[in-house]
């Protein structure tokens, strides 16, 4: 069957629109979360070898005690299967600099695919924290750092 270059462009733009839904519409947007209701999951799916080489930037000015929760693991990277440097407490106070896409984690029903790179300035410690374990931000939209690296 042929189809006419009209068509065709047509066609095209349809299925680029329909490859992009879900994801952010300009680069320096923000992941939203997705509700999925399922259980709580912070499995990865790559190997050690992805835990080094992510760059990261102090680009946000954002501190405080931002942990949302206590023993929140501080990964070498933004993947479940990195070595932990670390925990953030409650109590704990924070310095972010920047996020990036990893793994998915799933707490509470809601799925995140966005880690923080920070700083805990109360132990020193820095490196990666899915943003599932991070407080709300003011707009209640998303948590973490809201200055991709």
């Amino acid at each position: 069957m042929k189809i006419s270059s009209a068509v065709a462009a047509v066609l095209f733009a349809a299925s680029t629109s329909l490859a992009l839904v879900g994801t952010a519409s300009a680069a320096d947007e923000k992941p939203l979360p997705v509700t999925t209701g399922a259980a709580d999951t912070d499995q990865s799916s790559v190997g050690i070898m992805a835990c080094t080489g992510h760059s990261h930037t102090n680009r946000d000015s954002r501190t405080g005690r931002l942990f949302d929760g206590s023993n929140v693991n501080i990964r070498r990277g933004p993947h479940t299967s990195c070595t932990s440097d670390g925990q953030g407490q409650l109590t704990h106070n924070v310095d972010y600099h920047c996020y990036a896409v990893g793994d998915a984690v799933t707490r509470n029903g809601i799925t995140y695919r966005t880690w923080t790179y920070l700083r805990d300035t109360t132990t020193g410690v820095q490196g990666w924290v899915s943003d599932s374990l991070l407080d709300l931000n003011p707009s209640g939209a998303t948590r973490g750092s809201l200055q991709a690296c």
